[in-house]
């Protein structure tokens, strides 16, 4: 093994120990910040406790680049194969609530994606969603205020209060409503476009009889999002190349851990997403969040290693240039990083 593999092997280890320490405290202390029955009846997002002050990526990966400066500082300097594995371990955490590790991770991967000069190919295919996943990831990123920590985040979320419109607070206190279903609608194109030997990308019919262990539908047939992510599950998943196979079956794992209760990952995501649009039931609180992992880690995997890696310094230091000529929000309308 390389020495370069190794040292991306034991990061991921760290990543994935530091998520895990991150939901076992917040299960053992969490209700000693937050005074609620069950972390699953509530939507909770940026919750600053001492749990976030020692347990989160982006406090923990400083710490340690300090100890060794081989080790990347921020979400954004981490390598690839890290980028396409995260929403795995961020998956896990969104069990607690949306942290500021998501606000990163989410923030990076759209300033990726809308990249023209490194956008990935099946979404530049895809050009109809583009809008849509861009307003989907506006969506999961809006916020009116900063954790309380200082008197200036203070006064600032007072002024917040005051000077932004009383419906877009609401809009963005309850962002999932928005953001579930503009979620689901790219992930079905997406997931439709891996399915394009058997399924028509543009009409959504099927391209031939399909007959599955869970699934009989007739040529021409429109398959719609459970029949889709059957087909796939059962005959377009064990065909993608190793590394994209191996991430999805375990963020599926994940998925069916945390929410199955006995279902499998596709019952879990269209009961989520039926449950929502045929209005049985609304408060649904995760499942932005997860399908925003799922489009996530699939767009990883359509970016070339070598291209990545040209682009990633350019972009980072474009950001930085941005941010430090224009301070105010209109001014950098079209950028997602920083969060």
């Amino acid at each position: 093994m390389k020495i370069i593999d190794t040292i991306n092997l034991e990061l991921e280890q760290e990543i994935s120990k530091i998520c895990e320490e991150y939901v076992n405290r917040w299960k053992t202390e969490g209700k000693k910040y937050i005074n609620v029955p069950d972390f699953n009846a509530i939507y909770a997002e940026n919750n600053i406790t001492p749990i976030e002050e020692t347990c989160l990526l982006t406090v923990r990966l400083r710490s340690l680049h300090e100890q060794n400066p081989k080790i990347p500082s921020s979400i954004p300097e981490l390598p690839i194969n890290l980028q396409r594995k995260l929403p795995i371990y961020l998956t896990k955490t969104l069990e607690i609530q949306v942290n500021p590790d998501h606000y990163e991770y989410w923030a990076w991967s759209a300033e990726i994606f809308m990249n023209h000069e490194i956008s990935p190919q099946i979404l530049k295919e895809l050009h109809e969603i583009r809008e849509a996943l861009q307003l989907l990831f506006h969506t999961v990123l809006a916020k009116l205020s900063n954790p309380p920590i200082t008197r200036s985040d203070i006064m600032l979320n007072k002024i917040l209060d005051i000077l932004v419109s009383r419906h877009v607070h609401h809009m963005v206190n309850t962002k999932m409503l928005l953001a579930t279903p503009l979620a689901f609608l790219c992930f079905e194109n997406l997931v439709r476009d891996l399915c394009s030997d058997y399924v028509d990308p543009v009409t959504g019919k099927a391209k031939k009889d399909l007959k599955l262990r869970k699934l009989r539908r007739k040529r021409g047939a429109v398959i719609t999002l459970g029949p889709l992510l059957r087909l796939f599950d059962e005959l377009v998943l064990p065909t993608l190349p190793s590394g994209l196979r191996h991430d999805i079956s375990t963020l599926n794992n994940v998925v069916e851990s945390i929410w199955g209760h006995g279902e499998d990952w596709v019952n879990v995501l269209i009961n989520w997403r039926n449950k929502l649009l045929h209005g049985i039931k609304t408060w649904i609180p995760r499942a932005f969040g997860v399908v925003t992992n799922y489009i996530c880690l699939i767009l990883w995997h359509f970016i070339p290693d070598d291209k990545y890696t040209e682009c990633k310094e350019r972009i980072l230091e474009r950001i930085k240039w941005q941010y430090s000529y224009f301070q105010d929000e209109m001014t950098r309308y079209y950028s997602f990083y920083p969060p």
